[in-house]
């Protein structure tokens, strides 16, 4: 199975991707763990700061260690320098908060699924158009679900995973999942950071167990 089909089949499974970014690495490792352990199978760590690429780097190295089977990407990727850096500590996939055909490129080059940030019709055909894996919806709170039950009559190929502004609140989730996204990406409202800063763990495992639990029963109704 090729890698694009790979992470659209772990996302169809896992149905939310935590997307996360601290500077703090010990914090960073912690943070993953506790989503794989609950079942999550993909994490989305963002280049935000200054420490972003070393992170990456030494969270890729755990991930093999300790989750072989799980999926790590790169988000918040705009330019070619910053994916061709970050390609190097090979992501499981990258994300991008625009569309940027020239990141496409390298994406195809080295078969890292691509998937950009849209928010109107012309950037998610821009998007398709230059071989998207999936179409992330940003900000989705923006847009809402019903954008989703419209463009999807207009692009009914495209994968769609929205990010920004979804909560772990059942009625939410269910919106987003009847009106057809694959997925949806979830950062501080599920990775709260009251939570985090306070190493609450325990606390922070039990909203990432009840938010996995929220997601599935979206589905299973």
């Amino acid at each position: 199975m090729e890698q694009q089909e790979k992470i659209v089949e772990a996302l169809r499974r896992s149905l939310m991707v935590p997307v996360f970014y601290n500077e703090a690495y010990e914090i960073c490792e912690r943070v993953m763990a506790l989503c794989f352990e609950e079942g999550l199978e993909l994490f989305e760590f963002t280049n935000r700061g200054a420490k972003a690429a070393e992170n990456f780097e030494k969270m890729q190295a755990y991930l093999q260690r300790n989750y072989p089977g799980n999926y790590l990407g790169i988000g918040t990727v705009k330019t070619v320098s910053e994916a061709a850096a970050f390609i190097k500590l090979k992501p499981a996939f990258l994300v991008s908060p625009i569309v940027n055909p020239e990141v496409a490129v390298i994406c195809a080059q080295h078969d890292v699924p691509w998937m950009p940030g849209c928010v109107t019709p012309t950037e998610i055909q821009l998007a398709l158009t230059n071989g998207a894996t999936v179409v992330k919806i940003f900000p989705a709170s923006l847009v809402g679900a019903s954008y989703i039950k419209a463009v999807k009559a207009v692009f009914p190929e495209a994968i769609f995973m929205p990010t920004g502004g979804i909560k772990a609140d059942k009625a939410m989730l269910k919106e987003w999942l009847d009106a057809g996204v694959l997925c949806v990406g979830m950062g501080s409202e599920l990775l709260e950071r009251d939570l985090i800063q306070n190493k609450k763990w325990d606390q922070l495992r039990d909203k990432i167990k009840k938010a996995r639990q929220l997601v599935i029963s979206c589905i299973a109704d």
